[in-house]
């Protein structure tokens, strides 16, 4: 049996106390309990800190473990708070459910939480199968009675789409969405379907769906029952505890004191919270501590051991490891003594390149490497295994690579059970009120989709308002008129008036700029290609060795961005690219590894960064990285002395410094290497004009990496190809614990308890405020509200150094709370602030928001973001619908997709030059780039399509109409519009049916031809068709005279008679006549032109 899994002597007996064990030795005992005795185990901890502490110890031993996690009492009471919390609630009690036995850890709030009867529960959840009669009315009923919420299209957990006789869900405990189709009442089929594209796949017989809330009564949920937890007990009549759904176990209270005071300072909150508000309705809120009924309980102690209960108590004696930061001599000394004294050490590393490094220092010789089950006394153990922390106990020295190197970063991975999709819930689609751009009317906003009746026809138009109250009805076959506006966040935009020239002037503008941008990035290139520049040697054992030593997996945009770049280094030409990722995407290591790339050749390398504080954490970065090889680093920024940079010039100018780390002091005309072969930029677009120009000059004759936390729009991507050098990073590694996000109206009850939270786990806080002129004032009103807590505030007109002091004091703790406005930086790594609130967050902008809350929940602890709205203004449209999408930020849902949008319009700025924004925000940035590719297509001798086409005038007329019955949301109308746009031939038409019978069902006959009217429009353009008639008896088109010249009439008359006996041919003026006679057709006209069309293009062609 394994070393962790014997260390304490445990009888069945119950009932007692256990004190003297440090924290991972608790969490130890826990899981020995529960393997020597086959019951569940509940474990109730003070704070959700704690539980969180706990579960992940557990982690390391078990993967029975299971957490129960409950928001504090005032958080708890707001409306808009992230899922993950809930799904990991509703996870949990789905596991306890079966047969399994597990530990569960809860924090007080959890365990006092009320939940549905257990029976009612399980009667609940609901089972269907294919072939299966029920009652498609009373089913939806049932899934909304169980939580999930209707939309229009599912795009994440807890989603549920109806249209006509096909329903999407996507049950909790699922990777994928499910569709189920009916026929009648019965289950015709059961499929997963895909996310992003939303087409069906795999089948499946049958599916368990399980609640998507906690709130469950025993009748139907009526629109005016409030699905708060706290009233459930009025809804229902019988309520249960956690306790209730983990049957046969035993209470571990751990920290037995701490909870008791927690529970009475609760009580006193609910009291004084209650009192205040205006509620119809009278609840508990939760169950009394009393009321917990188990009658196995045991009571782990920590400093206060003294306990108020008549039990016996399990005195153990443990020390904890003193940290050893990195200090190998001290460990070596200390490794030596615990093995004179007869005492058998064991050290928890997880990886081996860590091991030898520390087995390479040590040079002892009773060092064994082994694992749990096989541990050699009296001997140093090297096992393969991450823990928390170590401990002295019995005869055992244990440690942890924590312990070793001060705290180490847990690579295990939370796989989170909430799934969102990014495609589908795309933030280009039209919603009511959006502004649009039409290529030749400007500026508009969408009003809706509206259907109106033309020659009989049922056509459906896109309903455009401009100055003036003028109205622009645009067919949907033009939808490719129009695109969403994307300005800059929070800028006012004007409508274009119709009939004007303005937007045409406009647009001439701003073409004439790009003409000349197109030109220069042209000519920068050209440049470039002629120079000539060092050709890096291809990589060698230590760079496949480095690259082996990075401690975690990169993602595959990690590994090709690399590629992408080491092969543009081995060009021999001066290499300029720019690393596009998101905080926290791992740009760093990419451009570690271009780095060694360079020093490997002998080359030197500089690393520019925007700030002092950035220059130190990346140079101490780098020296954790390069650590196993012979690589001199140095830092010069200003904290370097006087002495240490002479020191600094001289061994750069002998080549004995590898890679220099700094801000701008590098470009110093001082500076002198004796061999740079590489630059890699931190942020560019942070330096003046004057530093910009230094760097141009390096850009002509070494390699040049710049790396950049904007991402760049698709379009740009496509017009940088050939241009300039782009690596791109795009997908996140996977994440930890997602950040908490609460959004409220302003609250210093929350405050307060959010600040306290935080520093009960010794963390810290970042306060936004962004009012500089009342930041005296506001430091004092939280001084208030938490004496006792260190807080100094920022803001952006302090100088630089004085500003960058603050940072550098907060960054080592030596205060409490930062209170400042928006110049938090990016880039800035502080992993101990793990709580924001940001006031008056309805004034803040989306992009400023998601960067803002990327400072938080970068370490292995729960981040919290709060975001703050007073409560007491009324507050107007614009700031209604940002506080709407702020919401989404709580979902990871369209909020985060905008802030992702304002943040490209912001790095193309970058790229182009910020003086470009004005250009942009005339005409939007999609139009911008599209305008920009076709200039430097242009110039690189691609044809372009002019858009002559002014009159959205089809040439013939067809029903283009989608009905209620079939897709009732304007919407998911548009997204279908939109696909039969993009029609250019037979199999566009196919798959495109194909897709929506599978999302939508049966696609109609009047959809079938109005596709078919798309792909008659498309291949009319190709032969530059213009003349058209309809009437009820014939359809006639006229081929332009080129084209007619070029075909063949035999050919023509024989296969049109082939297709069709009703066609007939007359020919005027050098021009052919096709006339189709439509009485008697069996089969609508479109279809026979289209195959005449068809076959004429390909006769031309051939």
């Amino acid at each position: 049996m394994g070393i962790f899994n014997n260390l304490f002597d445990i009888d069945s007996k119950d009932n007692y106390a256990v004190t003297g064990l440090n924290k991972e030795l608790n969490s130890l005992y826990i899981y020995n309990y529960f393997i020597k005795n086959k019951k569940n185990n509940l474990v109730i901890t003070n704070s959700l800190y704690e539980a969180n502490d706990v579960y992940n110890r557990l982690l390391n031993y078990t993967n029975k473990v299971l957490f129960f996690p409950m928001d504090d009492f005032i958080t708890s009471e707001v409306t808009d708070i992230s899922p993950e919390f809930v799904i990991d609630r509703l996870t949990t009690l789905n596991k306890l459910l079966g047969s399994g036995k597990y530990i569960v850890v809860t924090n007080l709030m959890g365990i006092l939480r009320y939940l549905p009867n257990t029976k009612l529960y399980k009667n609940k959840i609901i089972d269907i199968n294919k072939d299966m009669d029920i009652d498609r009315d009373d089913f939806i009923n049932k899934l909304f009675d169980l939580g999930y919420e209707k939309v229009p299209v599912v795009s994440r957990t807890g989603e549920m789409a109806i249209r006509g006789y096909v329903i999407d869900i996507f049950p909790i405990e699922f990777d994928n969405p499910i569709r189920i189709e009916f026929w009648g009442d019965t289950i015709d089929s059961i499929k997963y379907f895909d996310l992003e594209d939303q087409i069906s796949n795999t089948s499946v017989d049958s599916v368990k769906i399980y609640p998507y809330t906690e709130f469950l009564i025993d009748g139907k949920i009526e629109d005016n029952i409030t699905r708060k937890q706290k009233y459930l007990l009025n809804y229902s009549d019988s309520v249960s505890g956690l306790w209730d759904y983990v049957s046969d176990s035993v209470i571990f209270y751990y920290d037995y004191n701490q909870i008791i005071n927690s529970y009475s300072l609760l009580r006193e909150n609910i009291l004084e919270y209650d009192s205040e508000l205006d509620d119809d309705i009278k609840t508990n809120y939760m169950w009394n501590i009393e009321d917990i009924s188990n009658k196995h309980n045991i009571y782990i102690l920590d400093i206060d051991n003294l306990i108020d209960l008549d039990v016996n108590n399990k005195k153990y004696v443990s020390h904890s490891i003193e940290n050893y930061c990195g200090n190998f001599e001290k460990l070596k000394l200390d490794l030596i003594r615990y093995i004179k004294s007869g005492k058998t050490v064991i050290l928890c590393v997880d990886d081996r390149n860590v091991v030898k490094r520390i087995v390479t220092y040590l040079e002892l010789d009773d060092i064994i490497f082994t694992d749990e089950n096989n541990i050699i006394n009296n001997k140093i153990n090297f096992v393969n295994k991450y823990i928390y922390g170590g401990f002295i106990f019995d005869n055992y020295v244990v440690m942890s690579v924590n312990d070793l190197f001060g705290k180490v970063e847990d690579k295990r991975k939370v796989k989170s059970k909430y799934k969102v999709g990014t495609k589908i819930s795309n933030i280009d689609n039209l919603e009511k009120g959006d502004l649009v751009v039409h290529i030749d009317h400007g500026i508009g906003k969408y009003i809706e989709i509206c259907t109106l009746v033309k020659n009989g026809m049922k056509k459906d138009y896109i309903k455009l308002l401009y100055a003036d109250d003028d109205i622009l009805y645009l067919p949907v076959e033009k939808i490719d008129k129009i695109t969403k506006f994307n300005g800059k966040e929070g800028a006012f935009f004007k409508l274009d008036k119709l009939g004007t020239d303005s937007w045409n002037k406009r647009k001439a503008r701003v073409k004439k700029k790009l003409e000349s941008i197109a030109a220069d990035l042209i000519k920068v290139s050209i440049l470039r290609e002629a120079s000539s520049g060092y050709a890096f040697s291809h990589d060698d054992e230590n760079q496949i060795l480095f690259e082996s030593k990075f401690s975690y997996v990169p993602t595959s945009d990690q590994l090709r961005a690399t590629e992408i770049i080491k092969r543009e280094m081995e060009r021999n030409k001066p290499m300029d690219m720019l690393l596009c990722g998101d905080v926290g995407y791992g740009k760093t290591e990419v451009a570690f590894r271009a780095i060694f790339k360079a020093v490997n050749d002998g080359k030197q390398v500089a690393y520019l960064c925007p700030t002092t504080i950035l220059s130190s954490q990346q140079y101490k970065s780098a020296l954790n990285r390069f650590i196993d090889f012979p690589i001199n680093i140095a830092l010069l920024n200003r904290f370097t002395s006087v002495k240490e940079q002479r020191e600094i010039l001289e061994k750069l100018k002998e080549g004995k410094i590898d890679i220099l780390f700094g801000t701008h002091k590098i470009l110093n005309e001082k500076i002198d290497f004796k061999d740079l072969g590489l630059l890699v930029i931190d942020e560019e677009q942070r330096f003046g004009v004057v530093h910009k120009e230094k760097i141009k000059k390096y850009k002509s004759s070494i390699d040049v990496l710049t790396l950049s936390a904007t991402p760049i729009p698709r379009t740009l991507q496509m017009s940088m190809s050939g241009i300039r050098g782009l690596a791109l990073i795009e997908t996140p590694p996977e994440k930890r614990r997602p950040i908490q996000t609460y959004v409220i109206p302003e609250n210093k009850n929350i405050i307060k308890d959010a600040i306290y939270k935080e520093l009960s786990r010794e963390g810290q806080v970042f306060i936004l405020y962004n009012d500089i002129d009342r930041l005296d004032n506001k430091l004092d009103e939280i001084h208030k509200l938490v004496p006792e807590a260190t807080i100094r505030y920022a803001h952006g007109r302090m100088t630089k150094d004085h500003l960058e002091n603050i940072m550098i004091d907060f960054i080592n703790h030596e205060f409490d709370i930062l209170l400042c406005t928006t110049i938090i930086e990016t880039g800035i790594d502080i992993p101990n602030v793990n709580t924001l609130i940001i006031l008056d967050a309805d004034h803040f902008g989306l992009s400023q928001l998601y960067q803002i809350r990327g400072r938080i929940g970068r370490s292995d602890r729960i981040g919290y973001a709060y975001m703050m709205y007073s409560g007491k203004k009324e507050l107007n449209d614009l700031a209604v619908k940002r506080l709407n999408t702020i919401k989404e930020f709580t979902e990871l849902g369209s909020g985060f997709k905008i802030a992702m949008r304002d943040l490209s319009i912001r790095g193309a700025g970058d790229i182009l030059g910020s003086e470009q924004s004005g250009f942009i925000d005339s005409i939007g940035i999609d139009l911008y780039l599209k305008m920009l590719k076709e200039e430097v297509d242009k110039l690189k001798g691609v044809k372009i399509e002019e858009n002559d086409d002014v009159l959205n005038k089809p040439l013939i007329e067809v029903d283009t109409h989608i009905d209620d019955d079939y897709v009732p949301d304007d919407e998911i109308k548009i997204e279908i519009h939109e696909m039969i746009n993009s029609i250019n031939s037979i199999e566009d038409i196919n798959k495109i049916k194909e897709t929506l019978s599978n999302r939508f069902g049966k696609v109609t006959d009047d959809m079938v031809i109005y596709m078919h009217e798309e792909w008659f429009e498309k291949q009319a353009k190709e032969l530059n068709i213009t003349e058209s008639k309809q009437n009820k008896n014939y359809v006639e088109i006229v081929l332009p005279k080129d084209v007619s010249a070029k075909v063949d009439g035999e050919l023509l008359f024989f296969s049109a008679y082939e297709i069709c006996k009703q066609f007939r041919f007359s020919y005027i003026d050098g021009k052919i006549h096709i006339i189709l006679d439509i009485v008697k057709l069996d089969k609508h006209f479109i279809f026979y032109f289209n195959e005449l069309l068809d076959k004429i293009i390909k006769d031309i062609k051939d």
